[in-house]
């Protein structure tokens, strides 16, 4: 079995770029192959920090040839009444670089055409792999890349060697820097350094020989083995940050666990003050006291860590040590810094976020923190709160940012909201408010916790929208992969936030409100409208994209945003606000009845009748003669209509409502389509008839266009 080796060796590249860096490193190569139409058995991804390797197993020796059959003018164009060639022979025969002699002709249903048999043979498969290694080693896409020396091409790290071989054969390329070869090196420290590679298939093996773990979950697994070992020796709990243990395990070619401690008087230190020192800092894992009554969200700090170092076991306690230092030295400072905050009121540091800039001709965080309070109390009376929960909406916008200017939150700014809630606490603020101070930053990520108290949410949103409102003020909209101010994560938890918990609230109202108290604030000369249209249009998109991760159908959310997926948040006749929640609502119901057969049929009558107004709209009558109605199924069906006739001041109904009466109709409409001639000669029947359809049409319209719906 053929086998590909292609290894380029780095100096130590950063951690959270590897995987991506190898995981593209093999699309690319898979798509060669697929556009060369090579089959392979398996594409195995190898990394570690100095190298990104891919290994194809399977490979054919050589591409498949090609046989083309070129057809080409028929006997009457290529033969002229001499039967000499004509322009239209003597020009196929050219285009295709095929001697004119050699052409045949050859009967194709019936019909003598020029006829030749080309045979393409295939290229030998590593000379296919030689054209496209740099290419691929180029179209690594990084988020940094850099050069070095005085050489134009650009790399996450300077570019030690490059391995390619076919088998046991060396397929040779040339970067700028270097050429390739069978040589490898092995673990910093624990080898002699090179090794000549014989065969692509025993890579993985001759690694090892020299300390070297290529496999990336293998060294995870090896990770995770050692600290369970630890676990049941000691009897305590190791909490593995799956983050935390993917980077460390992109740190190490050899990993071996260690385990330290520190001293206990730390232990008087906020828990997440020490998690973080560690993780952030020092890459450590926290250790916890063995939870053996199982309950949740209880924790007991040890005075331990674990570390894992980038080599084997000797002189493992002379490492111990180095680590103990270095994290103590952390703690120290971190016990000084939270000593140091306790001595300040919190109105030192609101006072202190005054001189504190937000954004760049966008005042400061005690502006925005104002901005922020008028927003939670904007939402806190559009929702009805009571009055102590407002006064409590109001403490928690107020005190939201104070911490930012303790020197925990700057030393750590990842405790932002934590040391909020941990200082308000022992200033004797209410729990509610601590708790808000902590948990008005969530959700902060898709798959985050929301916050636990409805006064809490209130400032998140406030929060997240005054964000949106001052980034597209200066026009630092997302671009493509590029959003350096997270506006979709922000964008995303204010959805969340008002979709899950069922928050009458509307975009439109919310985006002016922000943008009222950003102008009003800020005495700002720009124009409002466009920015409130991009900035509704951009929430509407990620409302869009959080429906489809739910899992709903395509059809069904085309059905509901139809018409309402760029700058419209109004019905185009209530004018009235299209509630988010509503949507949801929507999506979810007809996800619910989707596939039962009288929604079918409803949706197929209300269309029949939207289609045939649309088709006649010149015989529609003005207005409803209800002494012309003669026949049963149209007095049925202007009496179905009749909760939609009275309710035309509050045309949109809520998704219940409306689906209840939208199942309750079918049957008299079909029985109206089958029995009644709608196009009837009667000039005034018709007209009846067709104002008929057009109500139930234009009130189904407002809620859904129920063409877009697809039906299998």
């Amino acid at each position: 079995m053929n086998t590909f080796l292609l290894e380029i060796g780095i100096a130590e590249a950063p951690s959270n770029m590897i995987l991506p860096a190898v995981d593209q490193l093999s699309s690319l190569i898979k798509n060669t192959c697929e556009s060369y139409k090579l089959n392979f058995c398996l594409i195995k991804t190898y990394s570690t920090p100095r190298r990104f390797v891919v290994i194809v197993e399977g490979l054919p020796n050589k591409q498949n040839d090609v046989i083309n059959e070129l057809k080409g003018p028929s006997i009457e164009i290529a033969l002229d009444k001499d039967k000499k060639w004509t322009k239209p022979a003597i020009g196929f025969a050219k285009k295709n670089g095929i001697n004119i002699n050699d052409l045949k002709f050859k009967n194709f249903d019936g019909k003598e055409y020029l006829f030749f048999q080309q045979k393409r043979v295939g290229r030998p498969v590593p000379e296919i792999l030689q054209k496209h290694i740099v290419e691929w080693i180029n179209q690594i896409n990084f988020p940094k890349n850099m050069r070095w020396g005085s050489y134009k091409m650009k790399f996450i790290r300077p570019i030690r060697w490059v391995m390619s071989i076919w088998n046991k054969v060396l397929i040779p390329i040339k970067l700028e820097m270097l050429e390739s070869g069978q040589k490898t090196y092995g673990h910093r420290f624990l080898s002699r350094g090179m090794i000549f590679i014989k065969n692509a298939g025993d890579y993985e093996k001759q690694l090892k020989k020299l300390n070297v773990i290529v496999d990336f979950e293998e060294r995870r697994k090896s990770i995770f083995s050692q600290v369970k070992e630890l676990e049941n020796e000691f009897g305590f709990e190791v909490e593995l940050d799956e983050d935390l243990l993917t980077e460390v395990t992109n740190l190490v070619e050899w990993p071996s666990v260690i385990l330290g401690n520190f001293e206990k008087k730390f232990l008087e230190l906020p828990d997440q003050v020490l998690i973080t020192s560690m993780a952030v800092n020092q890459r450590y894992f926290p250790v916890f006291k063995k939870n053996k009554k199982k309950i949740k969200d209880i924790k007991a700090l040890l005075p331990f860590f674990i570390s894992v170092r980038n080599g084997d076991k000797k002189n493992i306690d002379l490492v111990r040590r180095g680590n103990e230092k270095v994290l103590s030295a952390r703690l120290k400072d971190a016990a000084f810094f939270y000593g140091e905050d306790q001595k300040k009121k919190l109105e030192f540091f609101c006072e202190k976020s005054k001189n504190v800039i937000f954004f760049p001709n966008r005042g400061t965080q005690s502006q925005r923190v104002k901005r922020i309070s008028l927003l939670s109390k904007y939402i806190a009376e559009k929702l009805n709160l009571s009055i102590k929960q407002k006064k409590i909406v109001e403490k928690v916008s107020q005190l939201s940012k104070f911490d930012l200017g303790t020197l925990m939150v700057q030393e750590f700014p990842k405790l932002q909201g934590y040391m909020g809630g941990i200082y308000a606490s022992l200033k004797n603020e209410s729990e509610l408010v601590c708790r808000g101070i902590c948990e008005h930053y969530l959700p902060r990520h898709s798959n985050d916790n929301l916050p636990k108290d409805i006064e809490s949410v209130f400032v998140s949103i406030a929060d997240k929208l005054d964000l949106l409102c001052t980034a597209f003020s200066l026009n630092l909209k997302p671009s493509g992969a590029a959003d350096p101010f997270a506006l979709r994560r922000a964008a995303q938890g204010l959805i969340r936030l008002i979709l899950e918990l069922r928050l009458s609230l509307d975009y439109h109202a919310l985006i002016s409100k922000g943008m009222l108290f950003l102008n009003e604030q800020q005495s700002l000369d720009i124009d409002n409208s466009e920015i409130k249209n991009e900035l509704l249009s951009f929430l509407i998109k990620r409302q869009l994209w959080y429906m489809q991760e739910k899992g709903f159908r395509n059809d069904l959310i085309d059905a509901v945003f139809a018409g309402r997926t760029e700058n419209v948040s109004f019905d185009h006749e209530t004018k009235k606000p299209v509630i988010p929640v509503k949507q949801l609502e929507f999506v979810e119901l007809l996800s619910d009845h989707i596939d039962t057969k009288i929604f079918k049929r409803s949706v197929e009558s209300i269309v029949r009748a939207e289609k045939i107004c649309r088709k006649y709209p010149d015989k529609i009558s003005d207005n409803i003669k209800i002494s012309d109605l003669l026949l049963v199924e149209e007095k049925n069906f202007f009496n179905i209509l009749q909760p939609i006739i009275n309710s035309k001041n509050n045309l949109c109904w809520d998704a219940k409502k409306y689906l209840d009466h939208f199942l309750l109709i079918e049957p008299v409409v079909t029985s109206f389509f089958e029995n009644v001639l709608v196009m009837d000669q009667d000039p005034i029947k018709c007209g009846n008839r067709l104002k008929l359809c057009q109500i139930l049409a234009n009130w189904s319209k407002r809620h859904l266009d129920l063409k877009l719906i697809v039906f299998t």
